[in-house]
């Protein structure tokens, strides 16, 4: 690895009656938007196949990474260095298995890490030995799942918490159900128990009296030692919750991006509305770092691009069309300050906004896919925030 760029921070001080000089920095830096991110590290890992990253920790120098495969799964295990340390299957026919993957794998301490799954919360050694088990109560088969770095769990003193992954039980196309579901739950790490800990606030778009696709509403979710922030779905609105047991809304900050084209809802109930998920813009991932907001995000589809899309095509004219559109429509940036104020927007050369983690005050990504060349390695980046 190799270190190019001196650490630059931009801090908020809260606390402090006295602007200090990041304070003036980042202020200027909004003036005149020239907020933005770098790599200043890098960590190459020789892997030949789609390797999906799941989590890094900067502290122990571990790099959790998977294969999903239509009928395996294998993990990997590697350091800073880019050695493979450990590879080895937990799906499947095998005694210490965590069944199903609901979410991302997830790195605790400096030598074990996490699986959520549908055998409940499993912990393991590095080296795939089995540490702990706890049976989660009353779990159902998920709606959704999103096994990426991006949407990882989170880990509280005495429970996880994690996003509602919706259920195929429910009927999408009753209204009440916006009121009823409890996006984002929390699973205790001893007993197993779920508990729902938030609705859907009532200023959200998903309760303005429209039917939306189905779980259009799944949030993504930052932590801090005490704030909770939120973005549900599509919406152009961060919620601010206290990370305690009662996760009490504080405040809401809505944003705006230009060119953000999101899915409003529909006067009435359509059963094959969850094709818009993939042409209506989305936010993807939330970070909270040295004071501002970093978002990924989907811009969507502007309408002519959305026509088309719903246009009956043969297999060759779906592949053409997919690969215009992933050209035109990249997955990007968007910086905010603490008052939502739009501070940049913009692509980083193959950096996937979706594959993103802050940890230990690291921000990483792992590199966009390629869809022309295969490969026989894989890139992570360490980011920071850069004023020019």
């Amino acid at each position: 690895m190799k270190n190019f760029f001196a650490h630059i921070t931009l801090i908020v001080l809260i606390f402090s009656c006295v602007q200090s000089k990041h304070e003036e920095v980042l202020s200027r830096a909004y003036d005149n938007g020239i907020v933005t991110l770098e790599k200043i590290d890098s960590v190459q890992i020789e892997y030949l196949g789609n390797p999906i990253v799941h989590d890094i920790d900067p502290q122990s120098g571990t790099i959790l990474f998977m294969e999903h495969g239509d009928t395996f799964e294998d993990i990997y295990v590697a350091d800073f260095d880019g050695n493979i340390l450990y590879t080895y299957p937990k799906f499947g026919d095998l005694p210490d298995t965590y069944g199903v993957l609901f979410g991302p794998l997830k790195i605790i301490g400096e030598k074990e890490f996490m699986a959520y799954g549908i055998n409940g919360l499993l912990t393991y050694d590095l080296s795939g030995k089995l540490i702990s088990r706890t049976k989660i109560q009353d779990i159902v088969p998920y709606n959704f799942a999103r096994k990426s770095m991006g949407y990882g769990l989170g880990i509280l003193d005495d429970a996880v918490l994690y996003i509602d992954q919706g259920s195929r039980n429910l009927d999408y196309s009753d209204l009440d159900i916006y009121h009823k579901v409890s996006p984002m739950i929390t699973i205790d790490k001893i007993t197993g128990k779920i508990e729902e800990v938030m609705k859907i606030p009532e200023s959200s778009i998903y309760l303005n009296g429209k039917h939306f696709f189905r779980d259009a509403w799944a949030p993504v979710f930052g932590l801090t030692n005490d704030k909770l922030f939120v973005v549900f779905g599509a919406e152009p609105k961060i919620f601010v919750f206290d990370n305690n047991n009662s996760f009490s809304l504080i405040k809401e900050i809505p944003f705006t991006i230009p060119n953000y084209n999101y899915f409003l809802g529909e006067s009435s109930f359509n059963p094959n509305s969850l094709m818009y998920y993939f042409s209506y813009g989305r936010v993807e991932t939330i970070n909270w770092l040295d004071g501002v907001f970093i978002l990924g995000y989907f811009p969507g589809y502007n309408q002519i691009d959305i026509n088309e899309s719903l246009e009956n095509k043969s297999l060759e004219g779906y592949r053409e069309f997919g690969d215009r559109m992933r050209k035109k429509y990249p997955h990007r940036f968007a910086i905010f300050d603490s008052a939502g104020n739009l501070l940049n927007d913009f692509v980083l050369e193959n950096v996937d906004p979706r594959n993103i983690i802050l940890r230990n005050g690291e921000l990483w990504a792992m590199e966009k896919p390629d869809w022309e060349i295969e490969k026989d390695y894989f890139t992570v980046y360490r980011l920071e925030l850069k004023i020019d």
